[in-house]
Protein backbone atom coordinates (compact mmCIF):
# COMPACT_ATOMS: atom_id res chain seq x y z
CA UNK A 1 0.00 0.00 0.00
CA UNK A 2 1.41 3.40 -1.01
CA UNK A 3 0.50 6.56 0.89
CA UNK A 4 1.98 10.01 0.44
CA UNK A 5 3.85 11.25 3.49
CA UNK A 6 2.18 14.27 5.10
CA UNK A 7 3.96 17.63 4.85
CA UNK A 8 3.40 19.59 8.07
CA UNK A 9 1.82 22.76 6.72
CA UNK A 10 -1.68 24.27 6.61
CA UNK A 11 -4.39 22.95 6.42
CA UNK A 12 -4.64 21.08 9.72
CA UNK A 13 -3.03 17.66 10.03
CA UNK A 14 -6.30 15.61 10.33
CA UNK A 15 -7.53 17.18 7.09
CA UNK A 16 -4.26 16.31 5.36
CA UNK A 17 -4.61 12.75 6.63
CA UNK A 18 -8.14 12.69 5.20
CA UNK A 19 -6.92 13.94 1.82
CA UNK A 20 -4.16 11.35 1.72
CA UNK A 21 -6.53 8.47 2.51
CA UNK A 22 -9.11 9.68 -0.03
CA UNK A 23 -6.39 9.91 -2.68
CA UNK A 24 -5.20 6.38 -1.88
CA UNK A 25 -8.77 5.03 -2.13
CA UNK A 26 -9.37 6.93 -5.36
CA UNK A 27 -6.16 5.53 -6.85
CA UNK A 28 -7.11 1.99 -5.88
CA UNK A 29 -4.24 1.65 -3.42
CA UNK A 30 -6.87 1.06 -0.72
CA UNK A 31 -9.95 -0.80 -1.92
CA UNK A 32 -13.49 -0.91 -0.60
CA UNK A 33 -13.79 -3.91 1.69
CA UNK A 34 -10.07 -3.84 2.47
CA UNK A 35 -8.72 -3.55 6.00
CA UNK A 36 -6.66 -0.47 6.81
CA UNK A 37 -3.19 -0.93 8.28
CA UNK A 38 -2.85 -0.60 12.04
CA UNK A 39 -2.93 2.90 13.53
CA UNK A 40 0.74 2.57 14.34
CA UNK A 41 1.67 1.66 10.78
CA UNK A 42 -0.58 4.32 9.27
CA UNK A 43 0.79 7.05 11.52
CA UNK A 44 4.36 6.02 10.73
CA UNK A 45 3.71 5.83 6.99
CA UNK A 46 2.03 9.24 6.91
CA UNK A 47 4.48 10.85 9.33
CA UNK A 48 1.79 12.11 11.72
CA UNK A 49 0.89 11.64 15.36
CA UNK A 50 -1.64 8.98 16.31
CA UNK A 51 -3.91 11.66 17.82
CA UNK A 52 -4.32 13.41 14.47
CA UNK A 53 -4.81 10.06 12.77
CA UNK A 54 -7.50 9.01 15.24
CA UNK A 55 -9.33 12.29 14.76
CA UNK A 56 -9.47 11.65 11.02
CA UNK A 57 -10.52 8.01 11.44
CA UNK A 58 -13.29 9.03 13.86
CA UNK A 59 -14.71 11.39 11.23
CA UNK A 60 -14.53 8.70 8.55
CA UNK A 61 -16.27 6.23 10.86
CA UNK A 62 -19.01 8.77 11.65
CA UNK A 63 -19.54 9.30 7.92
CA UNK A 64 -19.84 5.54 7.39
CA UNK A 65 -16.72 5.50 5.22
CA UNK A 66 -14.96 3.00 7.46
CA UNK A 67 -16.31 0.42 9.87
CA UNK A 68 -14.73 -0.59 13.14
CA UNK A 69 -14.60 -4.38 13.48
CA UNK A 70 -12.90 -5.09 16.76
CA UNK A 71 -9.31 -3.96 16.34
CA UNK A 72 -9.70 -3.70 12.57
CA UNK A 73 -10.93 -0.79 10.45
CA UNK A 74 -12.42 -1.74 7.10
CA UNK A 75 -13.05 0.69 4.21
CA UNK A 76 -16.78 0.67 3.39
CA UNK A 77 -17.16 3.51 0.85
CA UNK A 78 -15.35 4.74 -2.24
CA UNK A 79 -13.54 8.06 -2.59
CA UNK A 80 -16.44 9.79 -4.37
CA UNK A 81 -18.81 9.05 -1.47
CA UNK A 82 -16.28 10.29 1.11
CA UNK A 83 -15.58 13.50 -0.80
CA UNK A 84 -19.30 14.27 -1.12
CA UNK A 85 -19.96 13.50 2.55
CA UNK A 86 -17.07 15.68 3.69
CA UNK A 87 -18.21 18.51 1.38
CA UNK A 88 -21.69 18.33 2.93
CA UNK A 89 -20.31 18.58 6.45
CA UNK A 90 -18.08 21.51 5.47
CA UNK A 91 -21.11 23.55 4.42
CA UNK A 92 -21.44 24.64 8.04
CA UNK A 93 -18.12 26.50 7.77
CA UNK A 94 -19.21 28.60 4.81
CA UNK A 95 -20.44 32.09 5.74
CA UNK A 96 -23.17 32.39 3.10
CA UNK A 97 -25.19 29.23 3.71
CA UNK A 98 -27.42 30.28 6.63
CA UNK A 99 -30.35 30.94 4.29
CA UNK A 100 -29.88 27.49 2.76
CA UNK A 101 -29.91 25.87 6.20
CA UNK A 102 -33.07 27.77 7.15
CA UNK A 103 -34.77 26.70 3.92
CA UNK A 104 -33.66 23.10 4.43
CA UNK A 105 -35.14 23.10 7.94
CA UNK A 106 -38.46 24.60 6.77
CA UNK A 107 -38.85 21.90 4.15
CA UNK A 108 -37.87 18.99 6.38
CA UNK A 109 -38.87 19.87 9.93
CA UNK A 110 -42.39 20.91 8.95
CA UNK A 111 -42.84 17.46 7.41
CA UNK A 112 -41.24 15.86 10.46
CA UNK A 113 -43.85 17.32 12.84
CA UNK A 114 -46.62 16.06 10.57
CA UNK A 115 -45.18 12.54 10.69
CA UNK A 116 -44.66 12.87 14.44
CA UNK A 117 -48.35 13.74 14.85
CA UNK A 118 -49.24 10.54 13.03
CA UNK A 119 -46.59 8.17 14.42
CA UNK A 120 -45.30 9.36 17.80
CA UNK A 121 -45.57 6.79 20.57
CA UNK A 122 -46.03 7.63 24.24
CA UNK A 123 -42.30 7.07 24.67
CA UNK A 124 -41.59 9.53 21.85
CA UNK A 125 -43.87 12.14 23.40
CA UNK A 126 -42.16 11.71 26.74
CA UNK A 127 -38.73 12.22 25.13
CA UNK A 128 -39.95 15.44 23.48
CA UNK A 129 -41.42 16.67 26.77
CA UNK A 130 -38.24 15.85 28.67
CA UNK A 131 -36.28 17.92 26.15
CA UNK A 132 -38.59 20.86 26.89
CA UNK A 133 -38.02 20.46 30.64
CA UNK A 134 -34.26 20.32 30.08
CA UNK A 135 -34.40 23.52 28.03
CA UNK A 136 -36.39 25.31 30.72
CA UNK A 137 -34.06 24.07 33.47
CA UNK A 138 -30.90 24.96 31.50
CA UNK A 139 -31.89 27.87 29.23
CA UNK A 140 -28.26 28.71 28.40
CA UNK A 141 -27.48 25.19 27.17
CA UNK A 142 -28.06 25.17 23.41
CA UNK A 143 -27.77 21.37 23.35
CA UNK A 144 -31.22 21.15 24.94
CA UNK A 145 -32.58 22.74 21.76
CA UNK A 146 -30.74 20.11 19.72
CA UNK A 147 -32.27 17.44 21.98
CA UNK A 148 -35.79 18.75 21.26
CA UNK A 149 -35.43 18.70 17.48
CA UNK A 150 -33.70 15.32 17.53
CA UNK A 151 -36.53 13.88 19.64
CA UNK A 152 -39.10 15.21 17.19
CA UNK A 153 -37.21 13.68 14.27
CA UNK A 154 -37.04 10.31 16.04
CA UNK A 155 -40.80 10.55 16.62
CA UNK A 156 -41.31 10.78 12.85
CA UNK A 157 -40.13 7.14 12.67
CA UNK A 158 -38.33 7.92 9.43
CA UNK A 159 -34.71 6.88 9.83
CA UNK A 160 -33.45 9.05 6.95
CA UNK A 161 -35.08 12.19 8.31
CA UNK A 162 -33.90 11.48 11.86
CA UNK A 163 -30.29 10.89 10.78
CA UNK A 164 -30.20 13.93 8.49
CA UNK A 165 -31.71 16.31 11.03
CA UNK A 166 -29.32 15.04 13.69
CA UNK A 167 -26.38 15.87 11.42
CA UNK A 168 -27.76 19.27 10.43
CA UNK A 169 -28.46 20.12 14.08
CA UNK A 170 -24.81 19.45 14.83
CA UNK A 171 -23.68 21.53 11.86
CA UNK A 172 -25.64 24.63 12.94
CA UNK A 173 -24.69 24.47 16.62
CA UNK A 174 -22.92 27.82 16.25
CA UNK A 175 -26.26 29.48 15.44
CA UNK A 176 -27.74 28.22 18.68
CA UNK A 177 -24.72 29.36 20.69
CA UNK A 178 -25.00 32.77 19.07
CA UNK A 179 -28.53 33.47 20.28
CA UNK A 180 -28.93 31.50 23.49
CA UNK A 181 -27.56 34.36 25.59
CA UNK A 182 -30.47 36.57 24.53
CA UNK A 183 -33.35 36.43 27.01
CA UNK A 184 -36.02 37.25 24.43
CA UNK A 185 -34.78 34.49 22.15
CA UNK A 186 -34.70 31.94 24.96
CA UNK A 187 -38.23 32.72 26.15
CA UNK A 188 -39.72 32.70 22.68
CA UNK A 189 -37.94 29.45 21.88
CA UNK A 190 -39.24 27.81 25.06
CA UNK A 191 -42.82 28.93 24.36
CA UNK A 192 -42.55 27.77 20.77
CA UNK A 193 -41.26 24.34 21.75
CA UNK A 194 -44.17 23.86 24.12
CA UNK A 195 -46.66 24.88 21.42
CA UNK A 196 -45.17 22.36 18.99
CA UNK A 197 -45.22 19.62 21.63
CA UNK A 198 -48.85 20.29 22.54
CA UNK A 199 -49.89 20.16 18.88
CA UNK A 200 -48.04 16.86 18.31
CA UNK A 201 -49.50 15.39 21.50
CA UNK A 202 -52.99 16.41 20.33
CA UNK A 203 -52.28 14.88 16.88
CA UNK A 204 -53.21 18.25 15.36
CA UNK A 205 -51.26 18.19 12.10
CA UNK A 206 -52.19 21.65 10.86
CA UNK A 207 -51.38 23.32 14.15
CA UNK A 208 -48.11 21.42 14.47
CA UNK A 209 -47.03 22.47 10.99
CA UNK A 210 -48.01 26.08 11.67
CA UNK A 211 -46.16 26.17 15.00
CA UNK A 212 -43.02 24.73 13.43
CA UNK A 213 -43.06 27.39 10.69
CA UNK A 214 -43.39 30.08 13.38
CA UNK A 215 -40.59 28.47 15.41
CA UNK A 216 -38.15 28.42 12.51
CA UNK A 217 -39.07 32.03 11.72
CA UNK A 218 -37.64 32.99 15.12
CA UNK A 219 -34.21 31.74 14.09
CA UNK A 220 -34.41 33.60 10.79
CA UNK A 221 -35.50 36.76 12.58
CA UNK A 222 -32.56 36.69 14.98
CA UNK A 223 -30.14 35.75 12.22
CA UNK A 224 -31.15 38.98 10.53
CA UNK A 225 -30.93 41.03 13.69
CA UNK A 226 -27.58 39.70 14.92
CA UNK A 227 -25.60 38.44 11.90
CA UNK A 228 -22.24 38.95 13.58
CA UNK A 229 -23.12 38.03 17.16
CA UNK A 230 -20.55 35.65 18.73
Amino acid sequence: MRLERIQHAPPKIPELVMQSLISAIDAGQIRVGEELPSERDLAETLGVGRGSLRECLAILEFLGAIENRGNRKVVMRDADYIQKAVSFVRLSNQPDTQHDFNEFRRINEVEIVELACQRATEEDLDAIYQAILHLEARPDDYMTDVEFHDALAVASHNAMLAATIHLVNSMIADVRRRFFGLQDYQQRTQDSHRAIYEAVKARDVEKARREMVLHLAIVEEFSGKYPERD
